[in-house]
């Protein structure tokens, strides 16, 4: 090879370099965030973003859990479809904020049954106690009060609304659920909280529900 063939090919080596640079340069960063997904509906699902399943390694089943699933941040399109099914059960725009943490619920079959809540945390640091939130994840007719042992009292919480995490006492505590302005007892049972967790509990379900979609009450360490 002569000089004059070898100052050509490494021009034009130096070229293709400095232009594969330039193409590389301009691509685009995707912002990624991360969510956590409740299902407080009756049916097992499977979620995607943009029609790409997120869920590969199982379905979310009725009162589970996702968390931590990584999703591309800002508006995008949000579908569930019933597992076994190729139809597309609710498809919406959802916003997810990078470097925040957010909870989606799926109450239903419908686009207005699903909701995102900014997760708040508590700052309270101490070593006795648990933090729990409520979130009336049930589209029932009416808003409900909730009571957690003799500190956590919450009245009139509507339906996709959610309290702050809050201290309660560790160990167990009573819990109540009343439709707001009556002393109709909707749940009641014992909860069992450990000291420095935080808990999720959700109510779920219709009234005369039956299965699945009966009313009743879930907690999650979350």
């Amino acid at each position: 090879m002569n000089i004059k063939a070898l100052i050509l090919f490494f021009a034009i080596a130096v070229t293709g370099l400095s232009s594969c640079k330039k193409i590389s340069d301009a691509l685009p960063v995707v912002p990624i965030a991360n969510i956590n997904i409740i299902n407080a509906g009756a049916d097992t699902l499977n979620f995607y973003q943009n029609g790409t399943r997120l869920n590969n390694t199982t379905n979310l089943y009725p009162f589970g859990l996702l968390t931590n699933v990584n999703v591309v941040a800002g508006t995008q399109n949000y579908q569930f479809k019933k597992a076994g099914s190729a139809n597309t059960l609710i498809d919406l725009p959802l916003t997810v904020n990078v470097n925040t943490s957010q909870t989606l619920f799926v109450a239903g079959e419908t686009a207005d049954k699903v909701f995102l809540l900014q997760d708040s945390v508590s700052t309270d640091t101490a070593t006795n106690i648990a933090k729990i939130r409520f979130v009336n994840a049930s589209p029932i007719t009416g808003n409900i009060d909730v009571n957690i042992g003799s500190s956590f009292a919450y009245k009139n919480r509507a339906f996709k609304s959610a309290t702050a995490y809050m201290p309660v006492s560790g160990g167990q505590n009573i819990l109540s659920i009343y439709q707001t302005g009556t002393t109709t007892l909707l749940a009641q049972g014992t909860l069992t909280l450990t000291a420095g967790s935080f808990y999720t509990l959700y109510s779920k379900g219709v009234l005369n529900g039956t299965g699945n979609n009966v009313f009743g009450v879930r907690i999650l360490t979350l």
